[in-house]
């Protein structure tokens, strides 16, 4: 939080920018929806995380939260996340602001497939910010690293597929000026807390009742669920019974 208050002082707003690579007739309306419901989630965390701060600090703060949109189907219609990485690495190389802050580090890309993930999502953050108690389904968007440093070696594929409910736990890591990775890595981590008798899992704001992990070293692109202070537990697939 202190990283970004005083990034402030020297740059107008703070957000993510965000890519949209799906172009069909009912993704007009999902999208629209699909970004209020990731501002509310990003806002619900913001809030929750900082709530050691001043209500007015923090008030401050989030009036200057701005998603970027960037939307063109004659350029980003079912682009890949390569071709998409290409722009975005051009765009943050014009501006010379590479390496610079987060909103330079990565982006968010909202293909068919995350879209429909997010189908459904509750719009509207409640008062008492249980936006993820009430959300029973399991949503994803994709984030993507830009001038990520890959080798031959490499399982991390520059980019991995992200929880809603912790965009801003994923924005103050990498606010912190780690990689990405980082999140990636720890994937196949146990959770901190084998108590057998404990019933839950921590994840993010939300506790999901006896999940099964399915997959002991699942591959492919990711999906991170997990990142708090008493977690830090990422796998690729989380079903909960309920389902």
């Amino acid at each position: 939080m202190n990283e970004l208050r005083h990034s402030l002082l020297t740059y107008p707003d703070w957000g993510f920018v965000i890519y949209r690579t799906t172009y069909s007739v009912e993704s007009d309306t999902l999208f629209l929806d699909a970004v209020r419901f990731i501002e509310g989630c990003f806002k619900e965390e913001f809030f929750t995380e900082a709530d050691r701060y001043a209500p007015n600090e923090l008030s401050e703060i989030w009036a200057k939260n701005r998603s970027t949109i960037v939307q063109d189907p004659a350029q980003f219609d079912g682009a890949s996340l390569e071709t998409i990485r290409a722009h975005f690495e051009a765009w943050v190389e014009a501006q010379g602001m590479r390496d610079y802050w987060t909103k330079w580090r990565m982006c968010m890309i909202i293909d068919e497939e995350s879209l429909q993930t997010l189908k459904g999502a509750p719009i509207e953050t409640p008062e008492d910010g249980t936006l993820d108690d009430a959300d029973k389904e399991l949503r994803y968007v994709k984030v993507l690293e830009a001038f990520p440093i890959l080798d031959k070696y490499d399982t991390f594929p520059g980019w991995m597929k992200c929880w809603p409910y912790v965009l801003f736990d994923l924005w103050s890591m990498m606010g912190d000026g780690d990689e990405m990775r980082g999140s990636f890595c720890c994937i196949d981590d146990p959770p901190l807390d084998e108590d057998e008798d404990f019933p839950f899992q921590e994840c993010g704001a939300k506790a999901v009742e006896k999940t099964v992990i399915v997959g002991a070293n699942p591959t492919g692109p990711h999906i991170l669920v997990v990142n708090s202070g008493r977690v830090n537990y990422c796998i690729q697939l989380i079903l909960p019974l309920w389902v």
